[in-house]
């Protein structure tokens, strides 16, 4: 594994995104951290838009319905109503990976909608919520620490040591012992991220958040992996040098970052 350009980029890349949401997250006001994830949504709802092909029109009524959305995170809190919600873009999302066959994007504009809002825009904006909890900046560098790990392990380990292709038809360059090692990582950071803030945690219950955030976050990449080969590409975009596009990089979060805000406030009101 040579040190190309490329990698330089995407080392160089991750150090100045890893600052900036270090400032944000855990230094921020509240609207300032909405304005950031604001934006991140709408960054990645364009490069979604132009994956799927849709029209300059719809793609404004989408970015009004984004905001719209993001900000009634920001000034409502309704967790039993949208974990039904969460539930079902979930279960959409797992039903398109495990149907997957031909890369064919046949969808319309109101279905494209309705996938981008619910799947990206909806599900990220739960990272409001749970800054907003009681140490909710603590929660949000633990689980960004469990993702990283993983996406870091699953990275180096896939190009060391990949051998059995993981899901070909979906993402020809992911392997299952990238994906292995990439849960490895999701644990191994969760489990030095609490030793340090979290030692009230038992440590079944770090392996529980870790590992089911971890292989909730590679469905997430494979969702968005589906996406970029129906749409013949190899990122999203071309944004974030050596990482490919913001979708690339928040697609790991789609689903873990709704389970760990609902795992956190489900524990909270049994205790």
């Amino acid at each position: 594994m040579g040190f190309s350009n490329d990698h330089r980029d995407r080392l160089l890349t991750g150090l100045i995104g890893v600052a900036i949401i270090f400032l944000v997250v855990g230094y921020s006001s509240k609207p300032i951290f909405f304005v950031f994830i604001l934006l991140v949504n709408l960054f990645a709802l364009k490069e979604f838009y132009d994956l799927v092909s849709i029209s300059k029109i719809s793609r404004l009524v989408g970015i009004i319905l984004g905001m719209i959305l993001s900000g009634g995170f920001f000034y409502f809190e309704r967790p039993g109503l949208f974990a039904w919600i969460a539930g079902a873009s979930f279960s959409f999302c797992l039903f398109k990976i495990v149907t997957f066959e031909n890369p064919v994007n046949q969808h319309s504009d109101f279905k494209k909608h309705l996938i981008g809002i619910f799947v990206i825009v909806f599900l990220l904006s739960h990272l409001i919520w749970l800054r907003g909890l009681n140490q909710g900046r603590l929660l949000v560098f633990f689980l960004l620490a469990i993702i990283f790990s993983g996406d870091i392990f699953a990275f180096y380990g896939g190009k060391l040591f990949g051998r059995h292709k993981l899901s070909p038809k979906i993402s020809p360059g992911k392997t299952q012992e990238g994906a292995f090692l990439g849960l490895i990582g999701n644990i191994l950071g969760g489990l030095i991220f609490a030793f340090f803030f979290f030692p009230e945690f038992s440590f079944l219950t770090i392996i529980f958040f870790a590992g089911i955030a971890g292989i909730l976050g590679q469905l997430g990449d494979l969702w968005e992996s589906i996406l970029k080969r129906e749409a013949k590409v190899k990122d999203s975009g071309k944004c974030l040098p050596g990482h490919g596009g913001v979708l690339d990089r928040m697609d790991s979060l789609f689903f873990s970052a709704p389970f760990f805000y609902y795992v956190i406030i489900f524990q909270e009101r049994l205790l």
